[in-house]
């Protein structure tokens, strides 16, 4: 069996440059939708006594704007080669070899993208480079070294005020909120969730460990970061029945697509099908149907009583605890569901064409939206025919695209519009300023920066396979829901009927739970509890982490119920 590597410090050196099932039909909407720098010319001068000259130093660059990966993807500016005269000193960035005042240099390995990379002007990763070097403990890179603005000057999140009162409040940037600011818990004294995995593997459950079983293996009853057991269990719905029904646990029926979203007490469910929204309390797998027809009527009506508003084409969702933000994807509109009773939906931006049109409120347009994620007071969002990265300001209710050019698609790291996406489809947030998009027929996992507007590969070799591996050696296969625990991300592969876990600071793929085909899509999916691989799943579509109950819930979608593993 694969070994994960641990996150001990002399494994996190490990980290890559590089930052696919009788085939189980998909439901019938699921059918029908498929078909990271800068150089730099410096001057420096050192403190001399009175009298006496300052050696300078100057720095003349030479730059490659661009490098090819393994994987045929572009990366601007990865390495520079810049001659550096010092009196008595003479160096060259980008040769290879540290010379005077380098802090280092690996040569065309120099990268102002990469995580725990030598930069290109030879200095050493640090705080304040814009890049979250996970490999260093880094929380947050906002590219300043200042405090006060989320980000500290030693690169870690800053808690809000609320933090330590016991309530989730997502919308101030909490991650998490345990009634302390105790460290070691879990959750930190910023209402962050804690870095997992440093001591996994050694036979103790050490504080913030939920299990350990002696290995760095996955698929087994504890994952290589200590925190899920991947024992699945039943939590909504009945296998194999489709319906629209409230209800408790296996009493209530679900369709089977669509989206997830949790705060601190609920799952939210975008009900595709039933084009409706559900409300699940988590302590008590309590199903309530909340805005939409109760009945699974479709179409396009706005109104103060949730219960009364039409949708049509429900997909992705995301919440700041207060309110729900939902892709309408047949009404091509984005819309928002308050979370206080009665749940009035409200259209926040789109004119109901299809198109990519940036602007406010109805003055933009979507075509394919997908994937919202809200991060640091923004939806964030993606267009899987257009391929294109998008961002909803709640406040002003604009809507700005942030990477990829409309319609032009491939795969090709950059910056802005000049990356390229093939079919971005889903998306999540580990709180750091760093986005992760399942590329689902670009068969890859791609990370965004939102300081830099940066688009890279996290994992994936571009090919419809399936290998566990490390970044852009690991083979995924049309990646679907995602989410994150702070230290890794979990992507659901829903051609081959698994749930698969990405460390961070690493980028080790490895598979929790589930069965999968080497990449055929002759994957069979069937419905078997059991812990890890000994677990069955029937097109796994979304998924969400709830940090309050340590658990990864997903929907399983032809088999039409809502699993969680712990």
């Amino acid at each position: 069996m694969h070994r994960p590597h641990s996150l001990r410090p002399a494994s996190l050196g490990l980290l890559g440059a590089g930052f696919t099932l009788a085939c189980a039909l998909p439901p019938a909407s699921e059918t029908a939708t498929d078909s990271d720098t800068s150089t730099s010319t410096s001057e420096a001068t050192t403190d001399v006594p009175t009298g006496t000259t300052a050696p300078t130093t100057t720095v003349e660059p030479t730059t490659s704007s661009t490098s090819t990966t393994t994987d045929g993807t572009t990366e601007p500016i990865t390495s520079t080669t810049a001659e550096t005269t010092t009196t008595g000193c003479a160096a060259t960035c980008g040769d290879g070899t540290v010379e005077c005042d380098e802090e280092c240099d690996d040569g065309a390995a120099n990268s102002d993208v990469v995580q725990g990379a030598c930069r290109t002007d030879c200095a050493a990763a640090r705080c304040g480079d814009s890049v979250v070097d996970y490999v260093a403990g880094e929380q947050c890179d906002d590219g300043n070294e200042g405090d006060g603005d989320g980000c500290s000057a030693a690169c870690a999140l800053e808690a809000p005020a609320s933090c330590g009162d016991g309530l989730l409040d997502l919308d101030q940037g909490e991650a998490c909120d345990d009634g302390n600011l105790d460290p070691g818990d879990g959750c930190t004294a910023a209402c962050q969730l804690e870095l997992l995995g440093a001591t996994c593997g050694d036979g103790t459950v050490d504080m913030g460990e939920l299990c350990d079983d002696n290995n760095l293996a996955n698929g087994d009853e504890c994952n290589p970061t200590c925190n899920l057991g991947n024992a699945t269990s039943l939590f909504v719905g009945s296998p194999g029945i489709l319906g629209l029904a409230d209800g408790v646990g296996m009493d209530a029926r679900i369709s089977g697509t669509g989206g997830l979203a949790v705060d601190l007490d609920y799952l939210y469910l975008a009900d595709a099908q039933n084009n409706c929204i559900r409300r699940i309390e988590i302590a008590t797998a309590t199903v309530e149907t909340i805005a939409g027809s109760d009945v699974g009527m479709e179409g396009y009506v706005d109104d103060a009583d949730g219960l009364n508003a039409r949708f049509a084409g429900l997909d992705a969702i995301a919440t700041d605890g207060k309110t729900l933000w939902v892709s309408d994807g047949m009404n091509h509109r984005l819309r928002a569901v308050s979370l206080t009773p009665p749940f009035a939906v409200t259209t926040v931006a789109g004119s109901g064409a299809s198109g990519v049109d940036d602007g406010i409120g109805d003055a933009a347009s979507f075509d394919d939206n997908r994937g919202l994620t809200y991060y640091a007071g923004a939806v964030y969002m993606v267009d899987a025919s257009a391929g294109v990265l998008r961002r909803f300001d709640p406040a002003t209710q604009e809507v700005v695209t942030l990477a990829g050019t409309a319609y032009t698609n491939d795969t090709i790291d950059g910056v802005g519009a000049e990356a390229r996406f093939v079919s971005p489809r889903y998306m999540t947030s580990d709180n750091s300023g760093m986005l992760y998009i399942a590329d689902t027929n670009g068969f890859h996992i791609r990370s965004f920066n939102t300081v830099t507007n940066f688009v890279g590969t996290f994992a994936g070799d571009g090919m419809a396979g399936y290998i566990d591996g490390i970044g852009t050696a690991a083979s995924v296969h049309r990646p679907r829901g995602l989410t994150s625990d702070g230290t890794s991300l979990y992507f659901a592969e829903f051609n081959q009927n698994t749930i698969r876990q990405g460390i961070l600071a690493t980028q080790e793929v490895s598979t929790n739970a589930g069965q999968h085909c080497d990449g055929n899509m002759m994957c069979p999916g069937s419905y078997v509890e059991g812990v890890g691989l000994a677990a069955r799943f029937n097109g796994p579509f979304a998924l969400a982490f709830h940090p309050a109950s340590d658990s990864l819930f997903v929907l399983d979608s032809a088999n039409r119920v809502i699993r969680r593993l712990q």
